[in-house]
C-alpha cells in the first residue's frame, strides 16, 4: 500500500516505480495469503475443539487481508492512470496522501496486533479509523463544497482512493480486532 500511495502522490517517473513495487509487494501479499490459506485448510477437520476459534479467526483475517490486496490493486490501477489525466489539486492530493500514509501506519500496526499485542493498540487503531474518517469529511468539502472547480476524472480518482483507503482501514480495524482477540486467548 506505500509504493501505491507513493504513486497515487506523484505523477513523475517515480510513480511507475513506485507501480512496480507496488505490484511485487501485492505478489507477496497474494502468496502469503494463498499459504495461510492452505495452512487453515490443513488444520480441518484434526483441531481440537479449543482450536476452533483461532482457525475461525485466521480465516477471517485471511479474508479481509484478501479484500485489502483487492483494495491495493485498484489503488494501483487509478494511480497508473494518473499521469494520463489532469492532476488533483495539490490539496486534495495532499489529503489522499495523508489518507494513504495513516493506512499504510494502520497495516503496520494491524501486523503487530497478533504476533505482538501491545497495550493502546486498539487505541492507536481507533485514531487512525477516526482520522480516515476526519480525511473522508476534508476530501469531500474540497470536492463538492469548494469554489475552485476540480477536473471530473481528478475528483473521481480522489474520491475512489478515498473510498478504497477507508475501506482498507475498516478491514485492518476487523484484522486487529480478529487478531489481537486470539493473542489473549
Amino acid at each position: 500500500m506505500e509504493h501505491v500511495t507513493d504513486a497515487l502522490s506523484d505523477s513523475g517517473p517515480s510513480a511507475a516505480d513506485a507501480l512496480q513495487a507496488a505490484e511485487k509487494a501485492l505478489y507477496a501479499l497474494r502468496r502469503a495469503v494463498d499459504d495461510q490459506a492452505l495452512a487453515i485448510g490443513e488444520t480441518s477437520g484434526a483441531a481440537p475443539a479449543g482450536a476452533v476459534r483461532a482457525i475461525l479467526a485466521a480465516a477471517q483475517v485471511n479474508a479481509d487481508a484478501e479484500c485489502v490486496a483487492g483494495l491495493v490493486k485498484r489503488l494501483a490501477e487509478i494511480a497508473g492512470s494518473r499521469p494520463a489525466r489532469p492532476a488533483m489539486p495539490d490539496e486534495v492530493q495532499a489529503v489522499v496522501g495523508r489518507m494513504g500514509r495513516v493506512c499504510v501506519d494502520l497495516m503496520v500496526t494491524t501486523g503487530g496486533a497478533g504476533a505482538s499485542p501491545r497495550a493502546g493498540t486498539e487505541a492507536r487503531i481507533e485514531a487512525a479509523g477516526a482520522e480516515v474518517g476526519r480525511l473522508r469529511q476534508r476530501l469531500d468539502h474540497l470536492l463538492l463544497h469548494e469554489p475552485a472547480p476540480v477536473d471530473v476524472d481528478a475528483a473521481l480518482d480522489a474520491a475512489l482512493a478515498c473510498r478504497y483507503y477507508t475501506h482498507c482501514a475498516e478491514l485492518a480495524g476487523s484484522m486487529a480486532r480478529l487478531a489481537s482477540g486470539q493473542a489473549r486467548q
